[in-house]
C-alpha cells in the first residue's frame, strides 16, 4: 500500500474505534442513569446524573478534557498557527475548568455571559478542523450539532417538559437528562476524535518544540 493509502486506512480505523468507543460510553451512561432511577429512584449518587453529577457527569468532565488536550496537541504540532488554533485550547481550558469546578453555578444568568465564549469556542473548533482536513471538519460539525442540542436541552428542557405535562421526577425528566448528557459527552469526544483525525491526516506534522 502507498503512503496516502496507509494513512487513509489508519484514519478510517481511528474513526471507527473512536465512534464505537463514544457510542459505548454514552450507552453505558444511559443505562446506568435509567437503571439507577428505575431500581433505586435516584438514591445512589453515582447512578444519578440528572443534576450534572454521578458517573455520567464525571465522564462529561473527561470528554471535554480530552477535547482540550487534543486542541493543545494540535497547537503544538501544527504550523503556521492562526488565531483559531491559538485561541481554541485556551478557550477549551477555561470551559474545562468551569465544568469541573462548576464556577458558573455562582453566576446569575450565567448562560448569557458565557454565550460569547461558547460561540467563540465553536467557531474556533470549526475553523481549526476545516484547516486540518475534510473528515476532521465533518466529525466536528456533527459534534457541534450535538453540543448545541445539549445546551438547548439544558436551558429549555424543563420548560418543554412542563408544557408537555412532564415533571422533574418522572421518566420524561430522566430521558431528557440522558439525552442531554449523552449529547454533551458524545460531542466533546467527537471533537477530540476530529482533531486527532485531522492531525493524523496531515502529511508533515510539525513536531512539538
Amino acid at each position: 500500500m502507498s503512503g496516502p493509502s496507509v494513512r487513509s486506512a489508519e484514519t478510517g480505523r481511528l474513526i471507527a474505534i473512536g465512534i464505537a468507543a463514544t457510542t459505548g460510553i454514552v450507552l453505558a451512561g444511559t443505562v446506568a442513569q435509567l437503571v439507577g432511577y428505575g431500581l433505586f429512584h435516584g438514591r445512589i449518587p453515582a447512578l444519578n446524573s440528572a443534576s450534572d453529577g454521578g458517573l455520567f457527569g464525571l465522564v462529561g468532565n473527561i470528554s471535554i478534557a480530552a477535547a482540550t488536550l487534543a486542541a493543545w496537541i494540535v497547537l503544538l504540532r501544527m504550523g503556521p498557527r492562526d488565531i483559531a488554533m491559538v485561541s481554541l485550547p485556551v478557550l477549551l481550558t477555561f470551559l474545562t475548568i468551569d465544568k469541573i469546578f462548576r464556577l458558573h453555578d455562582h453566576i446569575p444568568h450565567w448562560f448569557v455571559f458565557y454565550l460569547p465564549v461558547l460561540a467563540a469556542t465553536f467557531v474556533a473548533i470549526a475553523a481549526a478542523a476545516r484547516r486540518l482536513s475534510l473528515r476532521s471538519f465533518r466529525l466536528t460539525a456533527i459534534a457541534l450539532a450535538l453540543l448545541v442540542g445539549s445546551s438547548l436541552l439544558h436551558e429549555y428542557g424543563g420548560w418543554l417538559l412542563f408544557h408537555l405535562g412532564g415533571s422533574s421526577t418522572g421518566w420524561p425528566y430522566q430521558i431528557k437528562a440522558v439525552v442531554k448528557h449523552g449529547s454533551e459527552v458524545a460531542g466533546w469526544f467527537l471533537i477530540a476524535l476530529g482533531l486527532a483525525v485531522g492531525l493524523l491526516e496531515q502529511d508533515h506534522p510539525r513536531p512539538a518544540a
